[in-house]
């Protein structure tokens, strides 16, 4: 259990080359959507992070839901066979103004760490590159403008409130409190880098697991 998060968000970040030039919104997936009223339906769905939709297709009938609809839904990713579970919260996206959003969840606890997935579109860039806050992996196929998936990490604590990461080490640790000092010895100590959320991830479930 202790390392089935990690696998979790490593698939994430990595598994998706698999597919080749198609990026994970643009495909099928089986799975289900809970919707407002606690009825489940299932079939296979297509998510749409930037329009904040989601569709589902029963047989020869495909049916749409926005994200005021939707409590959550979930998927087998078909790559990999690892299932990926998102929520509808409140979130004010910009001019402060709340609106439900999907959320993919990663690890869940005392403190929760989520992601958004979004697609960046660059000219003349490498199949991987590095940020102080995002890890990018190209998906094009093709040379000349190339289309990357980067993710947004949020961290909500116990009191429901959804905090955007900065990316930076300081301001990750920040978010702990008193534990940072602690968990500044377990960054050291695992050699962790808290620009890619797969390790970030293990410091969270650190923190949940280990941390009283």
């Amino acid at each position: 259990m202790k390392w089935s998060v990690y696998l979790l968000v490593f698939f994430s970040l990595v598994a998706f080359s698999a597919i080749g030039q198609e990026l994970p919104s643009e495909l099928w997936h089986e799975g289900q959507i809970t919707l407002v009223d606690n009825s489940v339906k299932q079939g296979n769905l297509k998510y749409d992070l930037d329009r904040q939709t989601v569709q589902l297709k029963i047989g020869e009938r495909t049916e749409a839901y926005d994200a005021s609809q939707v409590i959550s839904f979930s998927f087998l990713q078909a790559a990999t066979n690892i299932r990926r579970t998102f929520y509808t919260l409140p979130y004010a996206i910009q001019n402060n103004y709340m609106r439900p959003v999907f959320f993919e969840l990663v690890v869940a606890g005392k403190m929760t760490l989520m992601v958004r997935e979004y697609v960046v579109t660059r000219n003349e860039s490498p199949p991987m590159s590095y940020s102080s806050r995002y890890r990018y992996r190209d998906y094009s196929g093709f040379s000349g403008s190339r289309n990357y998936l980067s993710y947004k990490m949020f961290f909500v604590k116990e009191d429901g409130i959804i905090k955007e990461s900065s990316g930076k080490k300081n301001d990750i640790l920040y978010e702990f409190g008193a534990a940072r000092s602690e968990l500044k010895k377990y960054v050291k100590m695992e050699k962790l880098k808290l620009d890619r959320i797969e390790d970030v991830a293990r410091l969270v479930q650190y923190y949940n697991e280990e941390l009283k």
